[in-house]
């Protein structure tokens, strides 16, 4: 089969199509022949190594959408034939005409969603979901600033908080961007002059609720809009790790600094609702996904295209 193959670590060049042996599902797992994967920004740190080795030869890809084709041990055999969409860390690895997961990961689709649609949702869809839910536990009436709004965990976060009654404010970086924002329901603001866009919008007051996934480049900014008893949240630190906080500088406004990672074993009920209502909501056009399609053997291209910032939404690989 084909896969895209990384020999070294590196940049996007390290990225290679060619023919490797089709793996077989372990015990536990199914055999997805795909028809589309999501290249994330997941995936260019572990090209780098950004946090720890990564064992090489590797195929990168934790997620995709497809046909199971065959069972290991203990996996009904009722799984073949069905389509299916994934986010797995265990994957064999997902640029590649077929991988294996494990059947807990596996989201049954409907009919009526197609497979590049599909292929878009489990990563950055159980982020958000879980992030806006679990994580931030944002409720109605509140007012939420979500940096890098027209990413791909951005758009679906602002579509999600809406849905629960939250005004979003979307921080972006380009009107293209601010469009994608305003088109799924938040109110972009352009990072330039972000406080004082917030404190005008606000009447003064702030927001109760900031999503940051940028780090360090937007800290100061994050913690200064805060309303009091707000809380920041951190997913992620695309621009460099945040500075450490010193609790005294939150006192006066009782606000509140934390952290959110996924992990779908922390809450097993809450992870299999967002794969029943991603799915639903994505099948019945409710959440709607800004997608870009490249085909695999441009694997190395959609990590120059993520790496530069410049991708409004979610680019999915095809054949």
């Amino acid at each position: 089969m084909r896969a895209v193959l990384m020999r070294r670590t590196g940049g996007p060049e390290v990225l290679e199509l060619t023919d490797v042996p089709e793996p077989a599902p372990g015990p536990g797992e199914v055999l997805v022949d795909l028809e589309a994967r999501g290249a994330n920004f997941a995936d260019t740190e572990r090209r780098v190594a950004k946090y720890r080795s990564t064992p090489l030869p590797a195929i990168l890809g934790a997620e995709g959408a497809g046909t199971v084709v065959a069972t290991g041990a203990g996996v009904e055999a009722a799984w073949r034939g069905r389509r299916v969409a994934f986010y797995a860390p265990s994957t064999s690895g997902t640029y590649a005409d077929r991988a294996t997961c494990p059947v807990d990961a596996l989201m049954p689709l409907p009919d009526g969603l197609d497979l590049v649609t599909a292929a878009a949702i489990p990563a950055q869809g159980l982020t958000a979901y879980l992030l806006v839910r679990r994580g931030a536990r944002v409720r109605a009436g509140q007012t939420v600033l979500i940096h890098a709004a027209a990413g791909g965990v951005g758009l679906i976060a602002v579509q999600l908080a809406r849905r629960i009654g939250a005004r979003v404010l979307g921080a972006v970086s380009s009107e293209a961007k601010a469009a994608a924002v305003r088109d799924a329901g938040g109110e972009p603001l352009l990072r330039d002059g972000l406080v004082e866009r917030v404190r005008a919008l606000t009447a003064g007051r702030g927001v109760d609720v900031v999503l940051d996934s940028i780090g360090k480049p937007t800290q100061a900014a994050s913690l200064e809009v805060l309303a009091p008893f707000g809380e920041l949240i951190h997913f992620g630190d695309a621009g460099g790790l945040p500075a450490p906080v010193d609790p005294d500088a939150l006192y006066a406004r009782s606000i509140k600094v934390g952290a959110f990672g996924l992990d779908l074993s922390h809450d097993p009920d809450a992870t299999a609702e967002a794969r029943r209502n991603l799915v639903a909501w994505a099948a019945d056009g409710t959440l709607r996904l800004r997608i870009e399609t490249l085909p695999l053997a441009a694997a190395a291209e959609a990590h120059r295209r993520i790496e530069t910032g410049g991708t409004i939404g979610k680019i999915v690989l095809t054949r």
